[in-house]
């Protein structure tokens, strides 16, 4: 996949990660550090990140020099690269994880441009072998050359609704399909879990949402299956994930990422 000038594209990923020895969840206290399917979720992270052909560079933001260390053993074998942030960034009103994925994105295009950016979550876990592959080419099929394309170049997983979902974003109601990075597609779920994106584009967008600003772009939807998107937040959604995971991915064998890699 190249460039109009023939020049291949790059794409950098970028995963901000919790320690949980600092700032442990609400509702889930352990959920960076139990097993999902016998692998922490961030081991599953960068198995998945490290048998993708279309990622350059990827990246997990650590939030501690401790995280980092219990987190080396996994990212040497994984070939990621870990950043540690300020400890100004560790803040109980910043939870959102822009900022530090921001301050980590500037590090990585001081040393080499990247011309595509991705953000994966580890607590969205269930991405076959492929997924970010799928991703990439999907993107290039609808924009070609990224570097020339107007408006917000920005692919978004999503999947469609029979009827509208509703939820509750700074006290007021809002439509699922609306409250972040999307006011277009309703009867749709889409959140920015699964995103690839212009990398001139993400900062300067990023600048702007982090100032509170009412942020509304128009992503091309990209058709993922409801199960792909499961975002861990709640202990029936940890064991909705588990399930799927092992129905849908680790049923083609529990090498599954490994073959990938190898072209099998």
């Amino acid at each position: 996949m190249s460039h109009d000038y023939g020049i291949p594209l790059s794409v950098l990923s970028i995963t901000p990660t919790r320690d949980n020895d600092v700032a442990p969840g609400n509702r889930l206290p352990d959920k960076h550090s139990r097993l999902f399917c016998g692998k922490t979720l961030d081991e599953w992270t960068m198995l998945q990140l490290w048998s993708s052909k279309s990622i350059t560079y990827a990246v997990f933001v650590c939030e501690t020099h401790k995280h980092a260390d219990r987190l080396a053993p996994l990212a040497t074998k994984y070939g990621i690269e870990l950043m540690v942030r300020p400890s100004e960034m560790l803040h109980p009103l910043d939870d959102s994880g822009s900022i530090p994925m921001l301050w980590a994105f500037r590090k990585a295009m001081a040393h080499r441009y990247y011309t595509l950016v991705t953000m994966p979550f580890v607590v969205s876990p269930c991405r076959p072998p492929g997924f970010f592959d799928d991703m990439v080419a999907f993107y290039c099929k609808t924009f070609g050359n990224p570097d020339f394309e107007r408006g917000s170049p920005l692919v978004m997983g999503s999947y469609p609704l029979d009827t509208m979902m509703f939820s509750v974003q700074n006290g007021r109601g809002v439509e699922i399909g609306e409250p972040y990075l999307n006011y277009t597609a309703k009867y749709r779920y889409s959140v920015s879990n699964h995103t690839l994106m212009a990398s001139w584009w993400y900062e300067g967008n990023t600048i702007l949402n982090n100032s509170r600003h009412e942020l509304a772009v128009s992503p091309v939807l990209w058709d993922i299956e409801p199960w792909m998107d499961i975002h861990i937040d709640a202990e029936e959604q940890w064991r909705e994930a588990e399930f799927w995971f092992r129905e849908k991915i680790l049923s083609k064998g529990e090498d599954c990422y490994e073959s990938y890699r190898r072209g099998e």
